[in-house]
């Protein structure tokens, strides 16, 4: 070959390199520029429950508390840790749900309640209800973090975030796309990768709203729930979602988040609440209805036992459920199997 046909080659070649690096650099010194402006004018948006929740926490409280999780959408920041301390320990009573039980304090009510009526019991319990969570949330939580710790019982009330509308986007299609895209998950924090998401799960005016939920997949998910719990030797507990909400009145702030007919709020969670006890009934398993046993109080007495929201409750209402729990686990003999099970499994911890 000819040094003037060589001396062209390496021109082209440089020539090509040159512009293939100066459109990288274009590319990057772009992003960069998107990613700097985003954050300066304060632009966020994580898959966490500022974008599915109301009320309290605000969303300062709610950025230093949870972090995006790739198979739970999210999770509180010490979850791992709390998880950790509990897998193979056996705890009598798994609590799972959504604020209602993260926030709440049933749990402590109810071991409270166990401890002066029956002072040499070794019942051990832990709360794993996260803010903001729905039923598909928590099948995933049962299937990953639950089954090793190998409770005895678990509750399960869920209800009222998988009737909410928010992304325009069902929970289980944001859990597919965390799946799909793992390296983006684990970008999350950069802004540009959250203006991409924005623009895939922000409900459009010609997206149809739906619940994060839809009742038939709400059914699905908690028969598979209880189903998965039988299977691994655990007794699942149903517990409708009470309220205190009467027709008329419904709380306005309620609208702001998806709901796109205040006069539907009622009704519709009273599907969802039938949907729990057909389950129980379908499934041959325990169900407590809470959402029965407060709708038998009088207007007065229920806005003692909620919030102004009519959804999460005060410690009144929180220890009236502990009660109603702890009469069912003592009518239905469950005192007696969890202490059972605790002692099987501590004989075998010493023969192993």
């Amino acid at each position: 070959m000819s040094p003037f046909l060589i001396n062209l080659n390496m021109n082209s070649t440089k020539n090509i390199l040159f512009i293939f690096g100066s459109i990288t650099i274009s590319i990057v010194l772009t992003i960069l520029l998107v990613e700097i402006l985003l954050r300066l004018i304060g632009f966020q948006f994580n898959f966490l429950p500022t974008k599915v929740q109301f009320g309290w926490p605000d969303p300062i409280i709610l950025e230093q508390r949870y972090r995006v999780d790739r198979d739970l959408l999210w999770v509180p920041k010490n979850y791992r840790t709390k998880i950790k301390s509990w897998t193979g320990k056996h705890p009598s009573i798994v609590f799972m749900g959504c604020s209602c039980t993260e926030m709440g304090q049933y749990d402590l009510f109810l071991k409270s309640f166990i401890d002066r009526l029956q002072p040499d019991n070794n019942i051990t319990s832990v709360n794993m209800g996260v803010s903001g969570w729905s039923s598909y949330q928590g099948l995933q939580q049962l299937k990953r973090d639950i089954l090793p710790m190998k409770p005895r019982i678990i509750t399960i009330y869920y209800g009222w975030n998988d009737h909410w509308k928010s992304f325009g986007i069902k929970d289980k299609d944001i859990g597919k796309h965390n799946l799909k895209h793992p390296v983006w998950l684990k970008l999350s924090e950069l802004r540009i990768i959250q203006l991409i998401n924005r623009a895939l799960f922000t409900p459009r005016k010609s997206r149809v709203k739906t619940e994060r939920v839809p009742l038939t997949e709400f059914t699905h998910n908690l028969i598979q729930i209880v189903q998965i719990a039988k299977d691994n030797n655990i007794i699942p507990i149903l517990l409708t979602a009470p309220s205190s909400h009467q027709r008329g009145k419904e709380p306005v702030h309620l609208k702001r988040r998806w709901l796109n007919d205040l006069n539907s709020l009622i009704p519709l969670h009273k599907k969802y609440v039938q949907a729990v006890r057909n389950t129980a009934l379908k499934e041959e398993v325990h169900i407590i209805d809470l959402y029965a046993e407060f709708q038998q109080c009088p207007q007065k007495e229920l806005n003692k036992y909620f919030s102004k929201d009519g959804i999460h409750l005060l410690p009144e209402g929180d220890k009236k459920i502990a009660r109603h729990i702890y009469d069912y686990l003592l009518k239905n003999n469950l005192l007696y199997k969890i202490d059972l099970y605790l002692s099987v499994n501590q004989k075998n911890k010493y023969i192993h």
